[in-house]
């Protein structure tokens, strides 16, 4: 299997998401995100838990889905960034990724922020009742795109597999808070010890917790791996997520500027025509 990080966006080729017309294509990065229902087979007139609550769901870019209890990984790169489900037309709709939530991020939505309110808010209950529902709506994502090597991977009826015994590039969406914040200590650890975070693999396993309503979920356990020495291709690799970040980025952009223009009102646009007409002659 190849472990090289194409330059390419979720659902996007690079020259799409350039805003040049091509035929989308499948994002070469793997997705991992965490299973919070167990996978069940049938075995006559019973029915056996093959993959549990806390497993690793990793979606291939070809789209095979592979199953792992554990996984280490090597973190190249971190952004934030706010999503937002659109159960309507069934979208994830998205903001710029950035180092940091701090100001105004352009969505895909065509708004700042997916519509909240930016800054600290000093009194969330004195807001109306529908901005607090559009704040829980949306989410703060830490994005984690690094390489992973998956502890015996398996299918969805349990069965091992074969052929990822290597590397692989991933992307990974963290949106539960202790999730972030036990990846955040581990990433700390490392730097602690005067280390990047390519320098030392971190441990990944889970635990489970309950909602009130009695629910079971799962949370990410981020422990110290061990030190590994800089790989002759890791610059390369580091340079090929930054760009995945940029062109991701460059498609939100562009979906910012389709949707905030469609937006503006039937004499603005007339407006905005004639100083195109005006430039475009002079």
């Amino acid at each position: 299997m190849s472990t090289s990080v194409a330059l390419s966006v979720d659902g996007m080729s690079l020259s799409e998401a350039m805003g040049m017309s091509s035929t989308p294509t499948a994002s070469t990065l793997a997705r991992v995100a965490q299973v919070h229902n167990p996978i069940t087979v049938s075995i006559g007139d019973d029915e056996k838990i093959t993959v549990p609550v806390g497993a690793f769901k990793v979606t291939m870019p070809d789209g095979e889905v592979v199953y792992t209890r554990k996984a280490s990984i090597r973190v190249f790169a971190q952004r934030q960034q706010w999503q937002r489900w659109d159960s309507a037309s069934e979208t994830m709709n998205k903001s710029l990724m950035s180092n940091s939530l701090n100001g105004d991020l352009k969505d895909t939505t065509g708004k700042f922020n997916l519509g909240r309110p930016s800054g600290y808010i000093e009194d969330f209950q004195s807001l109306p009742e529908a901005t607090k529902n559009l704040i829980r709506s949306i989410k703060r994502v830490k994005v984690t795109l690094g390489m992973i090597i998956l502890d015996n991977p398996m299918d969805y009826s349990g069965n091992p597999l074969q052929g990822y015994e290597d590397e692989i590039p991933f992307v990974m969406d963290i949106k539960n808070t202790e999730s972030m914040k036990s990846l955040d200590n581990a990433l700390s650890k490392i730097m602690s010890k005067k280390l990047t975070p390519v320098e030392h693999t971190v441990a990944l396993s889970s635990a489970k917790r309950e909602l009130p309503t009695g629910a079971k979920y799962a949370v990410l356990v981020a422990d110290l791996g061990s030190k590994v020495n800089f790989q002759e291709q890791d610059s390369a690799t580091l340079q090929d997520f930054l760009n995945w970040v940029e062109y991701s980025n460059s498609y939100v952009s562009q979906k910012w500027q389709e949707n905030s223009s469609s937006a503006i009102s039937a004499s603005d646009a007339d407006l905005v025509s004639s100083i195109v007409e005006v430039q475009e002659a002079q």
